[in-house]
Protein backbone atom coordinates (compact mmCIF):
# COMPACT_ATOMS: atom_id res chain seq x y z
CA UNK A 1 0.00 0.00 0.00
CA UNK A 2 0.98 3.79 -0.74
CA UNK A 3 -0.32 6.82 0.63
CA UNK A 4 1.15 10.43 -1.21
CA UNK A 5 1.26 12.22 1.72
CA UNK A 6 1.87 16.14 1.28
CA UNK A 7 3.95 17.23 3.87
CA UNK A 8 4.34 20.95 3.40
CA UNK A 9 7.24 22.97 5.47
CA UNK A 10 7.96 26.94 6.27
CA UNK A 11 10.36 29.43 4.31
CA UNK A 12 13.09 27.97 2.23
CA UNK A 13 16.65 27.93 3.76
CA UNK A 14 19.63 26.75 2.30
CA UNK A 15 20.39 23.10 2.76
CA UNK A 16 22.00 21.38 5.72
CA UNK A 17 24.14 18.14 6.53
CA UNK A 18 22.62 15.07 7.13
CA UNK A 19 22.76 13.27 10.34
CA UNK A 20 21.06 10.20 11.66
CA UNK A 21 20.59 9.82 15.27
CA UNK A 22 18.49 7.22 17.38
CA UNK A 23 17.26 7.47 21.00
CA UNK A 24 -60.97 27.50 11.25
CA UNK A 25 -62.21 30.89 9.57
CA UNK A 26 -61.00 32.47 5.96
CA UNK A 27 -60.27 36.15 5.28
CA UNK A 28 -58.37 38.19 2.94
CA UNK A 29 -56.72 41.39 2.36
CA UNK A 30 -54.95 43.23 -0.27
CA UNK A 31 -52.00 45.66 -0.48
CA UNK A 32 -50.20 47.32 -3.56
CA UNK A 33 -47.08 47.85 -1.88
CA UNK A 34 -43.65 45.85 -3.26
CA UNK A 35 -40.24 45.11 -1.23
CA UNK A 36 -37.25 44.18 -2.58
CA UNK A 37 -35.86 41.29 -1.03
CA UNK A 38 -32.47 42.76 0.90
CA UNK A 39 -29.43 41.59 -0.93
CA UNK A 40 -27.03 40.25 1.18
CA UNK A 41 -22.81 40.47 0.90
CA UNK A 42 -20.70 37.58 2.35
CA UNK A 43 -18.10 35.38 2.12
CA UNK A 44 -15.45 34.61 -0.40
CA UNK A 45 -14.99 32.67 -3.35
CA UNK A 46 -12.05 31.10 -2.79
CA UNK A 47 -9.40 30.95 0.59
CA UNK A 48 -7.59 34.16 0.59
CA UNK A 49 -4.04 34.53 1.28
CA UNK A 50 -3.13 35.85 4.87
CA UNK A 51 -1.59 39.27 3.68
CA UNK A 52 -5.07 40.11 1.68
CA UNK A 53 -8.53 40.59 3.51
CA UNK A 54 -11.42 39.64 0.97
CA UNK A 55 -13.92 40.99 -1.33
CA UNK A 56 -17.45 40.19 0.40
CA UNK A 57 -19.68 38.60 -2.66
CA UNK A 58 -23.24 38.14 -2.82
CA UNK A 59 -24.32 34.82 -1.80
CA UNK A 60 -25.83 33.27 -4.73
CA UNK A 61 -26.84 29.58 -2.79
CA UNK A 62 -30.02 30.81 -1.65
CA UNK A 63 -32.49 33.36 -3.22
CA UNK A 64 -35.92 34.00 -3.26
CA UNK A 65 -38.08 36.78 -5.40
CA UNK A 66 -40.57 38.84 -3.57
CA UNK A 67 -44.55 38.91 -4.34
CA UNK A 68 -46.67 41.49 -4.98
CA UNK A 69 -49.91 39.48 -5.25
CA UNK A 70 -52.90 40.34 -3.26
CA UNK A 71 -52.53 38.05 0.74
CA UNK A 72 -54.38 35.41 1.58
CA UNK A 73 -54.83 33.59 4.54
CA UNK A 74 -56.77 30.73 4.39
CA UNK A 75 -57.06 27.15 6.97
CA UNK A 76 -59.83 24.34 6.50
CA UNK A 77 -59.16 23.37 10.19
CA UNK A 78 -57.83 26.50 12.66
CA UNK A 79 -59.43 29.74 13.69
CA UNK A 80 -57.58 33.23 13.63
CA UNK A 81 -58.69 37.14 13.83
CA UNK A 82 -58.23 39.90 11.95
CA UNK A 83 -57.24 43.06 13.08
CA UNK A 84 -55.85 45.76 10.33
CA UNK A 85 -52.85 44.34 8.83
CA UNK A 86 -52.25 41.58 12.00
CA UNK A 87 -53.89 38.16 11.43
CA UNK A 88 -53.80 36.10 14.79
CA UNK A 89 -53.92 32.61 14.98
CA UNK A 90 -55.81 31.30 17.65
CA UNK A 91 -56.06 27.61 17.35
CA UNK A 92 -54.13 24.22 15.82
CA UNK A 93 -54.41 24.03 12.64
CA UNK A 94 -53.05 24.26 9.15
CA UNK A 95 -52.92 27.93 7.88
CA UNK A 96 -51.66 28.85 4.10
CA UNK A 97 -50.19 31.83 3.63
CA UNK A 98 -49.59 33.68 -0.11
CA UNK A 99 -49.19 37.24 -1.49
CA UNK A 100 -47.77 40.26 -0.06
CA UNK A 101 -48.83 41.25 3.96
CA UNK A 102 -47.24 44.95 4.94
CA UNK A 103 -47.83 43.26 8.24
CA UNK A 104 -47.81 40.25 11.32
CA UNK A 105 -48.38 36.77 11.63
CA UNK A 106 -49.29 36.69 15.23
CA UNK A 107 -49.54 33.10 16.73
CA UNK A 108 -51.22 33.45 20.01
CA UNK A 109 -52.86 29.14 20.25
CA UNK A 110 -53.16 27.37 23.47
CA UNK A 111 -50.29 25.89 24.97
CA UNK A 112 -50.58 22.35 23.67
CA UNK A 113 -51.76 23.51 20.15
CA UNK A 114 -49.57 22.18 17.12
CA UNK A 115 -50.13 25.21 13.94
CA UNK A 116 -48.31 24.99 10.91
CA UNK A 117 -47.74 27.79 8.75
CA UNK A 118 -47.38 27.03 5.14
CA UNK A 119 -45.05 29.26 3.10
CA UNK A 120 -47.36 29.13 -0.49
CA UNK A 121 -45.14 32.49 -2.21
CA UNK A 122 -45.44 34.88 0.01
CA UNK A 123 -43.95 38.15 1.46
CA UNK A 124 -44.11 39.90 5.18
CA UNK A 125 -42.90 42.71 5.33
CA UNK A 126 -42.72 44.76 8.90
CA UNK A 127 -41.38 47.86 10.67
CA UNK A 128 -42.97 47.10 14.26
CA UNK A 129 -42.41 44.01 15.20
CA UNK A 130 -41.38 40.46 13.85
CA UNK A 131 -43.47 39.69 10.43
CA UNK A 132 -43.90 36.46 12.21
CA UNK A 133 -44.39 36.19 16.26
CA UNK A 134 -45.41 33.07 18.22
CA UNK A 135 -46.71 34.09 21.60
CA UNK A 136 -48.00 30.76 22.58
CA UNK A 137 -48.52 27.47 21.33
CA UNK A 138 -47.27 24.34 21.60
CA UNK A 139 -45.09 23.95 18.91
CA UNK A 140 -45.19 25.58 15.35
CA UNK A 141 -44.06 23.95 11.91
CA UNK A 142 -43.39 26.96 8.97
CA UNK A 143 -43.24 24.91 5.63
CA UNK A 144 -42.02 26.87 2.34
CA UNK A 145 -44.15 24.87 0.12
CA UNK A 146 -43.07 23.45 -3.08
CA UNK A 147 -41.56 25.66 -5.69
CA UNK A 148 -42.46 28.57 -3.69
CA UNK A 149 -40.13 31.17 -3.02
CA UNK A 150 -40.93 33.31 0.68
CA UNK A 151 -39.20 36.74 2.06
CA UNK A 152 -39.58 37.41 5.45
CA UNK A 153 -38.07 41.31 6.00
CA UNK A 154 -37.92 42.65 9.65
CA UNK A 155 -37.32 46.62 8.77
CA UNK A 156 -36.93 47.81 12.38
CA UNK A 157 -33.96 50.10 12.98
CA UNK A 158 -31.21 48.00 14.74
CA UNK A 159 -32.16 47.22 18.50
CA UNK A 160 -29.83 49.36 20.47
CA UNK A 161 -31.51 48.02 23.94
CA UNK A 162 -33.91 44.77 25.06
CA UNK A 163 -37.91 45.60 24.13
CA UNK A 164 -39.95 42.37 26.26
CA UNK A 165 -42.73 44.38 23.85
CA UNK A 166 -41.32 43.45 20.59
CA UNK A 167 -40.32 40.19 19.27
CA UNK A 168 -36.29 39.34 18.98
CA UNK A 169 -36.16 38.13 15.51
CA UNK A 170 -37.76 38.50 12.17
CA UNK A 171 -39.10 35.13 13.03
CA UNK A 172 -39.84 34.94 17.00
CA UNK A 173 -41.20 32.15 18.78
CA UNK A 174 -41.46 31.17 22.42
CA UNK A 175 -41.98 27.35 21.91
CA UNK A 176 -40.78 24.78 20.29
CA UNK A 177 -40.11 25.58 16.23
CA UNK A 178 -39.63 23.66 13.03
CA UNK A 179 -38.39 25.40 9.48
CA UNK A 180 -38.71 22.82 6.83
CA UNK A 181 -40.25 22.53 3.69
CA UNK A 182 -38.78 21.91 -0.26
CA UNK A 183 -39.66 25.32 -1.10
CA UNK A 184 -37.18 28.61 -0.32
CA UNK A 185 -37.27 30.99 2.53
CA UNK A 186 -35.47 34.17 2.39
CA UNK A 187 -35.63 35.90 5.76
CA UNK A 188 -33.56 39.26 6.28
CA UNK A 189 -33.55 41.06 9.96
CA UNK A 190 -32.66 44.03 10.39
CA UNK A 191 -33.39 44.38 13.77
CA UNK A 192 -31.78 41.68 15.49
CA UNK A 193 -31.91 37.53 15.32
CA UNK A 194 -32.87 35.89 11.95
CA UNK A 195 -35.43 33.50 13.48
CA UNK A 196 -35.12 32.86 17.35
CA UNK A 197 -37.33 30.68 19.57
CA UNK A 198 -36.36 30.32 23.32
CA UNK A 199 -37.00 26.56 22.87
CA UNK A 200 -35.93 24.05 20.50
CA UNK A 201 -35.18 25.17 17.17
CA UNK A 202 -35.09 22.44 13.94
CA UNK A 203 -34.40 23.04 9.98
CA UNK A 204 -34.75 20.41 7.69
CA UNK A 205 -35.22 19.93 3.77
CA UNK A 206 -35.95 23.48 2.86
CA UNK A 207 -33.61 26.17 1.07
CA UNK A 208 -32.95 28.64 3.93
CA UNK A 209 -30.94 32.26 3.78
CA UNK A 210 -31.56 34.35 7.35
CA UNK A 211 -29.45 37.34 7.00
CA UNK A 212 -29.42 39.16 10.33
CA UNK A 213 -28.00 42.27 12.29
CA UNK A 214 -27.30 39.79 15.45
CA UNK A 215 -27.61 35.72 15.45
CA UNK A 216 -28.89 34.26 11.85
CA UNK A 217 -30.31 31.36 13.75
CA UNK A 218 -31.08 31.51 17.32
CA UNK A 219 -32.53 28.28 19.92
CA UNK A 220 -32.32 29.07 23.41
CA UNK A 221 -32.68 25.00 24.16
CA UNK A 222 -30.81 23.96 21.05
CA UNK A 223 -30.54 24.01 17.31
CA UNK A 224 -30.88 20.83 14.69
CA UNK A 225 -30.18 21.05 11.38
CA UNK A 226 -31.47 18.04 9.61
CA UNK A 227 -30.91 18.76 6.26
CA UNK A 228 -31.54 21.17 3.29
CA UNK A 229 -29.25 23.90 2.06
CA UNK A 230 -28.54 26.51 4.88
CA UNK A 231 -26.94 30.11 4.77
CA UNK A 232 -26.42 32.04 8.16
CA UNK A 233 -24.95 35.40 7.82
CA UNK A 234 -24.94 37.01 10.97
CA UNK A 235 -23.75 40.70 10.38
CA UNK A 236 -22.99 41.70 13.81
CA UNK A 237 -23.01 38.53 15.44
CA UNK A 238 -22.76 34.96 15.72
CA UNK A 239 -24.08 32.56 12.95
CA UNK A 240 -25.76 30.03 15.02
CA UNK A 241 -26.54 30.56 18.82
CA UNK A 242 -27.80 28.66 21.72
CA UNK A 243 -28.50 29.79 25.59
CA UNK A 244 -29.98 27.53 27.98
CA UNK A 245 -27.70 25.39 29.79
CA UNK A 246 -30.63 24.12 32.61
CA UNK A 247 -31.51 20.07 32.22
CA UNK A 248 -34.54 18.98 29.72
CA UNK A 249 -37.31 16.39 31.08
CA UNK A 250 -34.66 13.58 30.49
CA UNK A 251 -32.44 15.33 32.62
CA UNK A 252 -29.76 16.41 29.74
CA UNK A 253 -28.40 19.61 29.30
CA UNK A 254 -29.76 21.57 27.16
CA UNK A 255 -27.66 24.04 25.05
CA UNK A 256 -26.57 21.70 22.49
CA UNK A 257 -25.95 22.26 18.52
CA UNK A 258 -26.65 19.22 16.02
CA UNK A 259 -25.76 19.18 12.59
CA UNK A 260 -26.62 15.99 10.85
CA UNK A 261 -27.28 16.31 6.96
CA UNK A 262 -27.53 18.98 4.36
CA UNK A 263 -24.91 21.88 3.24
CA UNK A 264 -24.69 24.58 6.18
CA UNK A 265 -22.23 27.87 5.05
CA UNK A 266 -22.25 30.57 7.95
CA UNK A 267 -20.46 34.22 7.75
CA UNK A 268 -20.71 36.03 10.49
CA UNK A 269 -19.10 38.76 12.22
CA UNK A 270 -18.22 36.68 15.23
CA UNK A 271 -18.45 32.98 15.97
CA UNK A 272 -19.75 30.51 13.62
CA UNK A 273 -21.40 28.25 15.70
CA UNK A 274 -21.37 29.02 19.73
CA UNK A 275 -23.10 26.40 22.24
CA UNK A 276 -23.97 26.86 25.54
CA UNK A 277 -23.05 23.15 26.19
CA UNK A 278 -22.38 20.53 23.36
CA UNK A 279 -21.68 21.15 19.22
CA UNK A 280 -22.27 17.93 17.61
CA UNK A 281 -21.74 17.06 13.49
CA UNK A 282 -22.69 13.42 12.60
CA UNK A 283 -24.39 11.78 9.51
CA UNK A 284 -28.49 11.56 10.20
CA UNK A 285 -31.10 9.55 9.64
CA UNK A 286 -30.94 8.96 6.22
CA UNK A 287 -27.38 8.47 6.04
CA UNK A 288 -25.96 12.01 4.12
CA UNK A 289 -23.27 13.24 5.86
CA UNK A 290 -23.03 17.08 6.49
CA UNK A 291 -21.13 19.50 4.64
CA UNK A 292 -20.39 22.91 6.61
CA UNK A 293 -18.53 26.19 5.30
CA UNK A 294 -17.84 28.74 7.94
CA UNK A 295 -16.31 32.18 7.57
CA UNK A 296 -15.89 34.33 10.79
CA UNK A 297 -14.67 38.30 11.16
CA UNK A 298 -13.73 39.96 8.17
CA UNK A 299 -13.22 36.74 6.28
CA UNK A 300 -16.81 36.90 6.46
CA UNK A 301 -17.09 39.73 4.93
CA UNK A 302 -18.17 41.46 7.98
CA UNK A 303 -16.81 43.70 11.34
CA UNK A 304 -18.46 43.28 14.11
CA UNK A 305 -19.13 46.91 15.96
CA UNK A 306 -17.21 45.42 19.08
CA UNK A 307 -14.54 44.06 17.11
CA UNK A 308 -11.47 44.99 19.41
CA UNK A 309 -12.99 42.61 22.35
CA UNK A 310 -15.92 39.77 20.24
CA UNK A 311 -14.44 36.41 19.61
CA UNK A 312 -14.04 34.96 16.31
CA UNK A 313 -14.05 31.13 16.43
CA UNK A 314 -15.27 29.07 14.22
CA UNK A 315 -17.05 26.48 16.61
CA UNK A 316 -16.77 27.60 20.29
CA UNK A 317 -18.36 25.72 23.13
CA UNK A 318 -18.67 25.37 26.68
CA UNK A 319 -18.88 21.87 26.70
CA UNK A 320 -17.95 19.48 24.20
CA UNK A 321 -17.35 19.42 21.16
CA UNK A 322 -17.70 15.96 19.03
CA UNK A 323 -17.12 15.68 14.94
CA UNK A 324 -17.98 11.67 13.84
CA UNK A 325 -18.56 12.31 9.88
CA UNK A 326 -18.88 14.73 7.37
CA UNK A 327 -17.14 18.01 5.81
CA UNK A 328 -16.05 20.79 8.04
CA UNK A 329 -14.24 23.94 6.94
CA UNK A 330 -12.94 26.84 8.78
CA UNK A 331 -11.32 30.40 7.47
CA UNK A 332 -11.58 32.23 11.04
CA UNK A 333 -10.12 35.01 12.57
CA UNK A 334 -9.58 33.03 16.04
CA UNK A 335 -9.78 29.47 16.92
CA UNK A 336 -10.76 27.03 14.40
CA UNK A 337 -12.54 24.58 17.58
CA UNK A 338 -12.70 25.70 20.96
CA UNK A 339 -13.95 24.07 24.13
CA UNK A 340 -14.26 25.95 27.44
CA UNK A 341 -13.92 24.33 30.37
CA UNK A 342 -15.59 25.27 33.86
CA UNK A 343 -18.35 26.77 33.00
CA UNK A 344 -21.03 26.85 35.77
CA UNK A 345 -24.28 25.58 33.94
CA UNK A 346 -27.67 26.16 35.33
CA UNK A 347 -28.50 22.10 35.90
CA UNK A 348 -25.57 22.43 38.42
CA UNK A 349 -22.69 20.56 35.91
CA UNK A 350 -19.67 22.22 34.79
CA UNK A 351 -18.14 22.39 31.10
CA UNK A 352 -15.39 19.71 30.17
CA UNK A 353 -13.54 20.98 27.69
CA UNK A 354 -13.72 18.35 25.35
CA UNK A 355 -12.90 18.06 21.47
CA UNK A 356 -13.40 14.15 20.17
CA UNK A 357 -12.93 13.52 16.12
CA UNK A 358 -13.32 10.57 15.25
CA UNK A 359 -14.60 10.84 11.46
CA UNK A 360 -15.09 13.53 8.72
CA UNK A 361 -12.39 16.04 6.93
CA UNK A 362 -11.82 19.13 8.84
CA UNK A 363 -10.04 21.95 6.93
CA UNK A 364 -8.67 25.20 8.91
CA UNK A 365 -7.17 28.07 8.17
CA UNK A 366 -6.91 30.11 11.21
CA UNK A 367 -5.99 33.86 11.01
CA UNK A 368 -6.00 36.81 13.32
CA UNK A 369 -7.83 40.09 12.96
CA UNK A 370 -6.00 43.84 13.15
CA UNK A 371 -6.07 45.28 16.50
CA UNK A 372 -5.82 42.06 18.59
CA UNK A 373 -2.60 41.23 18.10
CA UNK A 374 -0.20 39.96 21.44
CA UNK A 375 3.29 38.36 19.98
CA UNK A 376 4.21 35.55 17.53
CA UNK A 377 4.00 35.75 13.44
CA UNK A 378 0.67 34.43 12.13
CA UNK A 379 -1.11 34.27 8.20
CA UNK A 380 -1.48 31.67 5.48
CA UNK A 381 2.17 31.67 7.44
CA UNK A 382 4.19 28.75 5.58
CA UNK A 383 1.15 28.12 3.23
CA UNK A 384 -0.54 25.14 4.49
CA UNK A 385 -0.62 21.65 2.77
CA UNK A 386 -0.52 23.65 -0.75
CA UNK A 387 2.54 25.21 -0.16
CA UNK A 388 1.30 28.65 -1.13
CA UNK A 389 0.76 31.82 0.47
CA UNK A 390 4.16 32.64 1.31
CA UNK A 391 5.37 35.00 4.87
CA UNK A 392 2.92 37.32 5.43
CA UNK A 393 4.59 39.21 8.84
CA UNK A 394 0.98 39.98 10.30
CA UNK A 395 0.71 38.93 14.26
CA UNK A 396 -1.61 37.18 16.01
CA UNK A 397 -4.16 36.59 18.58
CA UNK A 398 -2.22 35.12 21.41
CA UNK A 399 -3.95 31.47 21.89
CA UNK A 400 -5.21 31.54 17.81
CA UNK A 401 -5.01 27.45 17.23
CA UNK A 402 -6.44 25.86 15.04
CA UNK A 403 -7.71 23.58 17.37
CA UNK A 404 -7.86 23.77 21.44
CA UNK A 405 -9.46 22.29 23.88
CA UNK A 406 -9.10 23.25 27.69
CA UNK A 407 -9.04 20.23 28.73
CA UNK A 408 -8.62 17.20 26.59
CA UNK A 409 -8.66 16.52 22.45
CA UNK A 410 -9.24 13.20 21.21
CA UNK A 411 -8.28 12.45 17.61
CA UNK A 412 -9.34 8.80 16.86
CA UNK A 413 -10.41 8.84 13.18
CA UNK A 414 -10.74 11.09 10.18
CA UNK A 415 -8.34 13.91 8.41
CA UNK A 416 -7.50 16.87 10.23
CA UNK A 417 -6.02 19.43 7.70
CA UNK A 418 -4.68 22.52 9.74
CA UNK A 419 -3.20 24.35 6.76
CA UNK A 420 -2.72 27.77 8.95
CA UNK A 421 -2.66 28.59 13.04
CA UNK A 422 -0.65 30.04 15.52
CA UNK A 423 -0.39 26.50 17.37
CA UNK A 424 -1.90 23.78 15.78
CA UNK A 425 -3.44 21.15 18.15
CA UNK A 426 -3.77 22.68 21.81
CA UNK A 427 -4.70 21.05 24.73
CA UNK A 428 -4.10 19.96 28.44
CA UNK A 429 -4.22 16.32 27.30
CA UNK A 430 -3.73 15.38 23.63
CA UNK A 431 -4.65 11.94 22.65
CA UNK A 432 -3.70 10.52 18.83
CA UNK A 433 -4.85 6.94 18.25
CA UNK A 434 -6.22 7.20 14.72
CA UNK A 435 -6.75 9.46 11.59
CA UNK A 436 -4.85 11.24 9.82
CA UNK A 437 -3.56 14.34 10.81
CA UNK A 438 -1.80 17.30 9.05
CA UNK A 439 -0.84 20.14 11.03
CA UNK A 440 1.54 23.44 9.88
CA UNK A 441 2.10 26.22 12.84
CA UNK A 442 3.34 29.25 13.30
CA UNK A 443 4.01 28.49 16.91
CA UNK A 444 3.99 24.86 18.31
CA UNK A 445 2.42 22.18 16.06
CA UNK A 446 1.28 20.44 18.84
CA UNK A 447 1.13 22.11 22.44
CA UNK A 448 -0.20 20.17 25.70
CA UNK A 449 -0.48 23.06 27.96
CA UNK A 450 -0.87 22.81 31.96
CA UNK A 451 -4.35 22.77 33.37
CA UNK A 452 -6.39 20.03 35.28
CA UNK A 453 -4.09 17.13 34.75
CA UNK A 454 -0.11 17.09 33.81
CA UNK A 455 0.44 17.93 30.38
CA UNK A 456 0.92 14.94 28.38
CA UNK A 457 0.92 14.00 24.56
CA UNK A 458 -0.13 10.08 23.68
CA UNK A 459 0.15 8.88 20.45
CA UNK A 460 -0.89 5.05 20.01
CA UNK A 461 -1.96 5.03 16.59
CA UNK A 462 -2.86 6.63 13.02
CA UNK A 463 -0.71 9.84 11.45
CA UNK A 464 0.72 12.50 12.52
CA UNK A 465 2.52 15.34 10.45
CA UNK A 466 3.79 18.48 11.60
CA UNK A 467 5.48 21.36 10.08
CA UNK A 468 6.84 24.58 11.44
CA UNK A 469 9.84 26.76 11.02
CA UNK A 470 13.33 25.46 10.85
CA UNK A 471 14.45 27.69 12.87
CA UNK A 472 13.03 30.43 15.49
CA UNK A 473 11.51 30.31 19.15
CA UNK A 474 9.43 27.21 17.64
CA UNK A 475 8.77 23.46 18.57
CA UNK A 476 7.18 21.02 16.42
CA UNK A 477 5.74 18.95 19.15
CA UNK A 478 5.83 20.77 23.10
CA UNK A 479 4.45 18.98 25.89
CA UNK A 480 4.80 20.93 29.02
CA UNK A 481 4.62 17.43 30.93
CA UNK A 482 5.39 13.97 28.85
CA UNK A 483 5.01 12.35 25.29
CA UNK A 484 4.45 9.05 25.12
CA UNK A 485 4.20 6.91 21.95
CA UNK A 486 3.11 3.33 21.54
CA UNK A 487 1.99 3.06 17.98
CA UNK A 488 1.03 5.32 14.75
CA UNK A 489 3.25 6.92 12.43
CA UNK A 490 4.83 10.07 13.49
CA UNK A 491 6.99 12.77 11.76
CA UNK A 492 7.32 15.75 13.18
CA UNK A 493 9.78 19.22 12.37
CA UNK A 494 11.81 21.90 14.07
CA UNK A 495 14.62 23.65 14.71
CA UNK A 496 17.65 21.86 15.89
CA UNK A 497 18.59 22.89 19.03
CA UNK A 498 17.61 22.29 22.07
CA UNK A 499 15.76 25.29 23.40
CA UNK A 500 13.36 25.41 19.71
CA UNK A 501 13.16 21.62 18.72
CA UNK A 502 11.38 18.95 16.53
CA UNK A 503 9.94 17.50 19.15
CA UNK A 504 9.94 18.90 23.39
CA UNK A 505 8.89 17.90 26.83
CA UNK A 506 9.29 19.57 29.87
CA UNK A 507 8.91 15.60 31.05
CA UNK A 508 10.12 12.66 29.57
CA UNK A 509 9.76 11.73 25.76
CA UNK A 510 9.54 8.26 25.77
CA UNK A 511 8.89 5.96 22.25
CA UNK A 512 7.29 2.39 23.15
CA UNK A 513 5.99 1.97 20.15
CA UNK A 514 5.11 2.80 16.26
CA UNK A 515 7.54 4.63 14.52
CA UNK A 516 8.78 8.84 14.96
CA UNK A 517 10.63 10.43 12.24
CA UNK A 518 12.20 13.96 13.78
CA UNK A 519 13.44 16.32 11.42
CA UNK A 520 15.53 18.47 13.78
CA UNK A 521 16.61 18.38 16.69
CA UNK A 522 15.02 15.93 19.64
CA UNK A 523 15.59 13.82 22.75
CA UNK A 524 13.83 10.52 23.43
CA UNK A 525 14.02 7.50 25.15
CA UNK A 526 13.37 4.30 22.96
CA UNK A 527 11.74 1.37 24.65
CA UNK A 528 12.25 -2.35 24.28
CA UNK A 529 12.15 -3.05 20.47
CA UNK A 530 11.84 0.24 19.12
CA UNK A 531 15.09 0.62 17.00
CA UNK A 532 17.20 3.42 15.88
CA UNK A 533 17.47 3.98 11.95
CA UNK A 534 19.87 6.10 9.72
CA UNK A 535 17.87 7.81 7.06
CA UNK A 536 18.41 11.22 5.73
CA UNK A 537 14.93 12.87 5.23
CA UNK A 538 15.57 15.98 6.19
CA UNK A 539 16.72 18.54 3.32
CA UNK A 540 14.45 20.47 1.10
CA UNK A 541 12.83 17.72 -1.66
CA UNK A 542 10.86 14.56 -1.89
CA UNK A 543 11.21 11.94 0.09
CA UNK A 544 9.83 8.29 0.52
CA UNK A 545 10.02 6.48 3.08
CA UNK A 546 9.12 2.68 3.90
CA UNK A 547 7.67 2.02 7.31
CA UNK A 548 6.31 -1.51 8.04
CA UNK A 549 6.04 -2.37 4.37
CA UNK A 550 4.60 0.68 3.63
CA UNK A 551 5.38 3.45 1.48
CA UNK A 552 5.33 7.02 2.76
CA UNK A 553 6.21 10.11 0.16
CA UNK A 554 6.27 13.55 1.65
CA UNK A 555 7.81 16.75 0.42
CA UNK A 556 9.45 19.60 2.31
CA UNK A 557 10.02 22.63 1.07
CA UNK A 558 12.47 23.25 4.11
CA UNK A 559 16.12 21.49 5.05
CA UNK A 560 15.97 20.93 8.35
CA UNK A 561 19.30 20.12 11.10
CA UNK A 562 19.10 16.55 10.87
CA UNK A 563 17.53 12.80 10.82
CA UNK A 564 16.44 11.12 14.12
CA UNK A 565 14.34 7.93 13.28
CA UNK A 566 12.97 5.43 15.76
CA UNK A 567 10.37 2.38 15.05
CA UNK A 568 9.35 -0.99 16.80
CA UNK A 569 8.75 -2.26 12.67
CA UNK A 570 11.42 -2.11 9.46
CA UNK A 571 12.37 1.53 8.41
CA UNK A 572 14.09 2.18 4.90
Amino acid sequence: MKKALSILTVMMLAASLAACGGAGSSSTAGSSAQNNAQESTSGTESMATQADTPDPVTDSAVNASETTEAFSLETADGSFTQEGNIYKITAAGTYTLSGLLEGQILVEAGEDDEVVLELAGTTINNDKDSPIRVVSAGSVDISAKKDTENVINDKRAAMTAEDEAQGGGAIYADCDLKIKGTGTLVVNAAYNNGIHTTKDLKIQKLSLKVTAYDNALKGNDSVTILSGTVVAISTNGDGVKTKNTDANKSGVTRGDITVSGGSVAVYAAGDGFQAAHNFVMEVGEDGTAPSVTIYTGSYSGYTASDAATTSYKGIKVQNELNITEGSLTVQSYDDGLHADYGTAFEDGTTGQGIINISGGTITLNVYSPEGKTAGGQMGAGWGGRGGKGGWSGQQTVSGADGIHADYALNISGGTVNIDSAYEGLEANVINISGGSSYIAANDDGVNATKGNETPQINVSGGYLDVTVSPNGDVDGIDSNGTYLQTGGVVITRGPASEMAAAIDADGSVKVNGGTIIILGYGRLTAGSGVNSYSLSLHEAGTHSVTIGGTEYTFTNSSSYGRTICCSDVTVS
